[in-house]
């Protein structure tokens, strides 16, 4: 083996045309898989550095077929103490808060969190300590630990910062601990808070406010935890029907709820657009190979000759390819940290704190061992046939033949034409694929142009609660602040929401009873509620379609109103004016909401960019129900950016411990919640590109080499009276021939891939006639152009040259 590996070095070192080449494009097909591999590894197989995380699962209530929802409190802990099926269970809950002594002010999302939540992920503080057990005890809660990105972002790493005290919403907490890197969960937490309950939050079953994650016992499958939970459910459903009446519990993987519906779909079209450009790549050298091997003939024939057996010289001829390979994968590992680095600085640093482990992207040692095994098999499957057709050498004739030109055999032609073929199919599909989703993206991108996007400044406001006591002083700064806004120089209007359209926060979707309407017990009826100030649905453009709007007499002390959108409406209306009903939110978790009064049906608004549909909305009045966090949609006269300074310090004069939070362009906003689709577009773009440039040298390579195969044939046919035009057609019709069959099937194969896009863009349609006419039409006149040349050097050659070379 060693002397068949000097062999092969001295061979390639001697070929360093075709050794560049070839390992230059493996690189291009390595490198690209590598570090698509790199990315799925660390944000879907392996986010959290977590020991047995399939052993870890969310847990979550569900009534009836509705969507999952978060657990009541009492419930979590009827299943701590009556299930078998796990090792431990834990509870966290989600908060908003202000930071101040610590720099500037801050927004810091908090995680609340039962003691042993660290314990049941097997995780410890980076710095410090975790909480103690007598920490969740209200009182003796005031400890704090903070997030890895956050104490890096905040504190600037600073290493003593474990004993330094800061202030939460106005009250002093001590930081205890900084977590590892490795543990960015919830994605979403900046700070961590010992949960500390009160007896009469431990006996709600009412409000559905907590995440509850278990870790399973070993042996035991989510499946059969699933089914335990399910009956713990109905003993609880029978002993508190009020409550629990039609509810359920689902387990889910926590790998599975971190990774979303889409995600993992999205690496998983991704990966297989990158092994279709490997394969590309394995085409491309082969044909390379299938060139070599033709001026090798005599060196095999002589080999042959001496008495090497053929399965040692196939061997040889393997090792040069898995050496190609080797070396390729060298290449690739390059270009892949290259890609790597420049897709981490690309992404916005308040969109890449949101994504469980993003931090830990890098070529680590299964990207090394991928980048290995598939040196090896790009070796492999790229050589071997090249390898089996060199050794199909006639003995005699070969050595004949002397260092006369030689030509392929039939059967090398078919093989060389039939990877010519798959790299034209493989480039179509890759194309119409990525030109789909680029599509759908931009589609996508620019649903809410019809909001004017980029004459708007958003921002979130958080109001602590230990000093906004009351909804009536909550009312009153959004008025206050309101008021000073509208007053700006440039400001055209001012409002507050709870949810943006387009955005991926997602809306509350509440439950709501009509009034005089009965619901079938433990059926879930509910809408998106949103709170919005009284001028938001003008601003945004969207219309009343009857009825009223907001307007300034509807006040804290007025007739409590609400407007519904056209598609709750039409549904739970049918054929009726819901004018004048009443409805009330929260009727299952018992809420204080008062009854309201619908005034007004609103336009459809599209706020999950994920779903086709609208969703069934209720808009609640600022004014009549408190908020303590809010959005600012403030419109612009001209550059909404320019803005900003005079808003902070307008706002300012009312509070200057409050921080704005993610204040950008509502395009900007925009654009950071649809990071994931642009990266994975470009990603499928990238691929795209690169294959459609493979193929075009593969059909350029297939028509050069053929060329310099029938040069004689070429002249024979020059002195017998051939025009050079008629040898250029000739050429040129081969390489359409090939092209034609490879866009079938490409075309064939790019079906399959436009309905898993569809699946991921409802903007995508699958028969889009415009992308696939263009992309065929676009790559036949590549392939065409790229078979110009050798046809053009065909009709140019002159008879006794090409004679005399015999």
């Amino acid at each position: 083996m060693w002397a068949d590996i000097r062999y092969a070095l001295r061979q390639l070192r001697n070929s360093p045309g075709f050794t560049i080449t070839a390992v230059l494009t493996l690189a291009i097909g390595i490198g690209v898989n590598t570090a698509v591999f790199s990315f799925m590894d660390a944000l879907v197989l392996h986010p959290l550095a977590v020991p047995d995380l399939d052993r870890v699962v969310t847990l979550t209530e569900q009534q009836d077929r509705g969507e999952p929802a978060q657990v009541a409190f009492a419930n979590y802990e009827d299943w701590k103490r009556d299930s078998r099926s796990f090792d431990d269970l834990a509870v966290r809950a989600y908060g908003s808060m202000n930071m101040s002594g610590a720099g500037d002010a801050a927004h810091a999302d908090s995680s609340i969190v039962s003691p042993n939540f660290f314990a049941l992920l097997h995780v410890n503080p980076w710095l410090g300590r975790g909480f103690r057990d007598d920490e969740a005890q209200p009182g003796r809660d005031a400890v704090t630990i903070l997030s890895y990105s956050f104490w890096q972002r905040q504190f600037g790493g600073d290493p003593n910062i474990v004993g330094r005290r800061v202030e939460l919403d106005s009250q002093a907490y001590t930081i205890i601990g900084v977590m590892p890197r490795s543990l960015e969960y919830p994605a979403v937490a900046d700070i961590f808070l010992p949960m500390a309950t009160t007896p009469l939050q431990r006996n709600d079953r009412v409000a559905r406010s907590y995440s509850v994650l278990g870790r399973l016992r070993p042996g035991v499958s989510d499946h059969a935890a699933q089914l335990e939970m399910q009956g713990i459910a109905s003993q609880l459903a029978r002993r508190y029907p009020a409550t629990n009446l039609g509810w359920g519990v689902t387990v889910t993987p926590l790998l599975k709820d971190l990774n979303g519906p889409l995600t993992s779909m999205y690496f998983r079209l991704i990966m297989g657009a990158t092994i279709f450009v490997l394969l590309i790549v394995c085409a491309n050298v082969a044909n390379l190979q299938f060139a070599r091997g033709l001026g090798r003939r005599n060196e095999i024939a002589v080999r042959t000759a001496l008495g090497a057996r053929r399965w040692i010289l196939l061997r040889q001829l393997l090792v040069e390819s898995v050496l190609l390979g080797l070396a390729g994968a060298a290449g690739g590992l390059l270009l892949a940290h290259f890609g790597l680095r420049l897709d981490l600085a690309f992404m916005p640093e308040r969109v890449a704190r949101y994504i469980a482990g993003w931090g830990t992207i890098s070529l680590n040692w299964r990207a090394l061992v991928l980048s290995m095994l598939l040196a090896v098999a790009a070796g492999i499957v790229s050589g071997i046939a090249p390898a089996l057709e060199s050794l199909r050498v006639n003995l005699v004739e070969q050595l004949k033949a002397g260092g006369r030109s030689s030509t392929g055999t039939g059967q090398t032609h078919r093989l060389r034409n039939l990877f010519a073929v798959a790299q034209i199919a493989f480039a179509v599909a890759l194309v119409i694929g990525a030109a789909l989703m680029a599509k759908g993206m931009h589609a996508t991108l620019h649903m809410a142009d019809i909001y004017r996007p980029e004459q708007i400044l958003t921002f979130n406001v958080h109001l602590p609660s230990e000093r906004f006591t009351t909804g009536e002083k909550q009312i009153r700064w959004f008025g206050d602040s309101l008021s000073r806004i509208r007053a700006l120089p440039g400001v055209k209007s001012a409002n507050i929401t709870t949810s943006l359209p387009y955005g991926n926060e997602g809306t509350w979707v509440d439950d709501f009873r009509i009034e005089n309407r009965s619901v079938t017990p433990g059926q879930f009826q509910g809408a998106a509620r949103l709170t919005v100030s009284s001028e938001f649905l003008n601003a945004m453009g969207v219309p009343i379609v009857s009825g009223r709007g907001f307007n300034d007499s509807d006040g804290p002390t007025a007739t409590p109103v609400a407007i519904v959108s056209r598609k709750f409406a039409d549904q739970y209306f049918p054929g009726s004016s819901p004018l004048g009903h009443r409805i009330r939110m929260g009727v299952t978790r018992q809420s204080n909401d008062p009854w309201v009064t619908i005034v007004g049906v609103a336009g459809d608004v599209h706020y999950d960019w994920t779903n086709e549909s609208a969703q069934r909305a209720v808009y609640l009045n600022a004014a009549q129900s408190p908020l303590d966090d809010a959005k600012y949609v403030v419109v612009a006269d001209g550059d909404p950016l320019a803005l900003a300074p005079s808003v902070r310090q307008a706002l300012a004069t009312l509070d200057n411990t409050l921080p704005l939070d993610a204040m950008q362009t509502y395009k900007g906003y925009l654009h950071e919640a649809l990071t994931g689709l642009i990266y994975a577009a470009s990603m499928l773009v990238v691929d795209a590109a690169v294959a459609l440039l493979l193929a075009a040298i593969g059909i350029f390579g297939v028509m050069a080499n053929l060329v310099g195969e029938r040069r004689r044939e070429i002249g024979l046919r020059l002195t017998l009276g051939a025009r050079r035009e008629d040898v250029a057609h000739m050429f040129l019709r081969r390489a359409g021939l090939l092209t034609a069959i490879g866009i079938a099937a490409g075309v064939l194969m790019a079906a399959g891939i436009a309905r898993i896009a569809a699946n991921l863009l409802f903007g995508v349609r699958p028969g889009d006639p415009i992308v696939f006419v263009t992309t065929a039409v676009a790559i036949a006149g590549i392939a065409l152009l790229a078979s110009w040349l050798p046809a053009r050097v065909a009709a140019a050659i002159e008879p006794i040259e090409a004679l005399r070379e015999e």
